[in-house]
């Protein structure tokens, strides 16, 4: 899904934040490339924020960003991903993933309650961009408990706004199936130009053994390293 500028209103998109928004990209939908004539185009207009800093803090929760995921603790953003059904990432390739990502924004409880420690992380969101043309949004998360209370959306509304601030004019996602609604209520859209997102999931038949093989031992010897 590609952003277009969002059409909502401030208060139709404070509607949509009631939709589950906890999950994120597994299943592609599209993520189309930025082409020559949409960088021409002009920027699309940020999102609104369907509910500022301090509506979210008077909750308990504090938006942080940390470009290149500097401070924040790698075992609860694994805890996090395990907990919305993504894989764990092993520990070195995640802190290798965030040094290069330029915008990393996550979510902490910023007072204990019953729903978390006060300092937990409760929600995750980066974007990795080349910086002029074209970003992607990717991982965002949020644990079960603070799901359905416009988090999520908030997040990728705060994510979007931060990379249209840095030039970035094409901005796309991959989203699963459920949240779609979502992200169009945010002003993104799927298929733009009929344009395809597609992912590479495995070689030819010739290749695919060796290639398998390849990465289980790469990953085996990384693990006798940690």
């Amino acid at each position: 899904m590609r952003y277009s500028g969002s059409k909502w209103t401030r208060r139709d998109v404070a509607a949509a934040a009631s939709t589950k928004d906890g999950v994120s990209p597994s299943v592609i939908l599209s993520a189309p490339p930025a082409t020559a004539q949409q960088a021409a185009q002009p920027h699309p207009p940020p999102p609104p924020l369907s509910r500022d800093d301090a509506s979210f803090l008077s909750q308990g929760l504090e938006f942080v960003y940390g470009d290149g995921g500097a401070g924040i603790d790698l075992g609860q953003l694994n805890d996090l991903f395990e907990k919305v059904g993504f894989p764990r990432r092993q520990p070195r390739r995640l802190a290798a993933a965030l040094a290069h990502t330029p915008v990393v924004l996550w979510v902490r409880a910023s007072r204990g309650s019953r729903w978390a420690k006060a300092g937990a992380l409760v929600g995750f969101a980066r974007a990795t961009s080349d910086g002029a043309l074209a970003a992607t949004i990717w991982d965002v998360a949020v644990a079960p408990a603070w799901q359905r209370g416009g988090v999520g959306g908030g997040l990728v509304e705060r994510v979007t706004r931060e990379l249209l601030a840095k030039g970035v004019r094409a901005v796309s996602l991959y989203a699963e199936p459920g949240v779609v609604g979502l992200y169009e209520r945010l002003g993104f859209v799927t298929d733009p130009g009929g344009a395809k997102g597609m992912a590479f999931q495995k070689a030819s038949a010739a290749g695919g053994d060796l290639l398998r093989r390849a990465v289980e031992r790469a990953e085996e010897k990384e693990k006798r390293e940690e």
